[in-house]
């Protein structure tokens, strides 16, 4: 399991002005306000301004404001059962090529390397009486494709390391909602459906050249579980597709359908160690359990042999 932060460690090394304003956010978790107000000393909390507060006397960015009805396609926070929770909440500048063009995106970016968390509030009722959910503080963990992704603390104060989740879940949750927009069911579609169906299918087996080079290089078995069913192994990427120079065995390992779905999504990943299967703690309760420790097969022929540097990278990304 990835290890957690603790927030009194987190922000120890912050001048005390930038704790204050941490600590508030930390301490209103979870309660509606109006429009917070200056702590004592006259240091602001957030901006009426923008949503992305960063003053003058820092180079972070203290705080985040969701506005109702706003111009950007921020996301809902999903909160965990433990009480942590993750937010995924867009730039300033609606093109993520300008992102470094607003001083405020430069201050979260500034967070990311440093590792310094900003307070969440999100708009739950409009004017003339605005009121705010304050969500706590959370870590900025990554930026890509102009969505900053955030890891919040629990009110006891805890958070994960930063992980793949809120990027995995932005993109199902994209997924779903296009799906859900293609129409209802009808018998009369279904020729139309099994061919999408199918359609669906060979692009996730991969590329077929690609696919042949690796089942050849794993005889026809899944590298994880050993599933000789060869209709049902796909060739999976471990760096993703970006054109032909990725279709590459060493950028590839052949897996069960089931396994590719959970290796895209970050929820197993290889320990390039002792080359044995990392899984993450979201699957320690399914049978999935099972593949924990599980050595990766390897191809007789060591020139197809997966790279060691993309399996690195992915189970980075997957926070395992």
């Amino acid at each position: 399991m990835p290890p957690m932060k603790q927030f009194d460690d987190v922000i120890a090394r912050l001048p005390e002005r930038h704790k204050a304003v941490l600590r508030w956010f930390l301490e209103k978790a979870g309660s509606e306000q109006p429009w917070p107000g200056a702590l004592p000393d006259g240091t602001l909390l957030v901006s009426k301004a923008k949503g992305i507060y960063k003053p003058s006397w820092t180079k972070y960015a203290l705080s985040i404001r969701q506005s109702m009805g706003g111009l950007y396609p921020d996301h809902e926070p999903e909160v965990h059962a433990d009480g942590m929770w993750s937010y995924v909440y867009f730039q300033e500048n609606i093109n993520p090529l300008e992102r470094d063009s607003e001083y405020t995106n430069v201050g979260i970016v500034e967070c990311i390397n440093d590792n310094v968390p900003v307070g969440v509030i999100l708009q739950v009722k409009k004017k003339p009486d605005p009121r705010y959910q304050v969500m706590g503080v959370a870590l900025v963990t990554r930026w890509a494709e102009g969505y900053f992704f955030l890891e919040g603390f629990s009110q006891s104060g805890v958070a994960r390391d930063p992980s793949s989740r809120p990027q995995i879940e932005m993109i199902v949750q994209s997924q779903q909602k296009a799906a859900e927009a293609d129409g209802f069911f009808s018998p009369n579609n279904l020729p139309d459906g099994r061919e999408r169906a199918l359609a669906s299918i060979v692009r996730r087996r991969g590329q077929p050249k690609f696919r042949r080079v690796l089942i050849n290089a794993y005889g026809s078995r899944c590298s994880i579980t050993g599933c000789d069913a060869e209709d049902a192994l796909e060739a999976a990427h471990i760096i993703p597709y970006r054109g032909s120079d990725t279709n590459k065995a060493p950028n590839g390992l052949l897996l069960r359908a089931d396994i590719h779905v959970l290796f895209d999504m970050g929820l197993i990943a290889v320990d390039t160690s002792n080359m044995t299967m990392l899984i993450s703690p979201d699957l320690m309760r399914t049978e999935y359990s099972l593949l924990a420790g599980k050595q990766l097969s390897m191809p007789e022929d060591q020139l197809l042999a997966p790279s060691i540097e993309a399996l690195n990278q992915h189970r980075s990304w997957a926070g395992l």
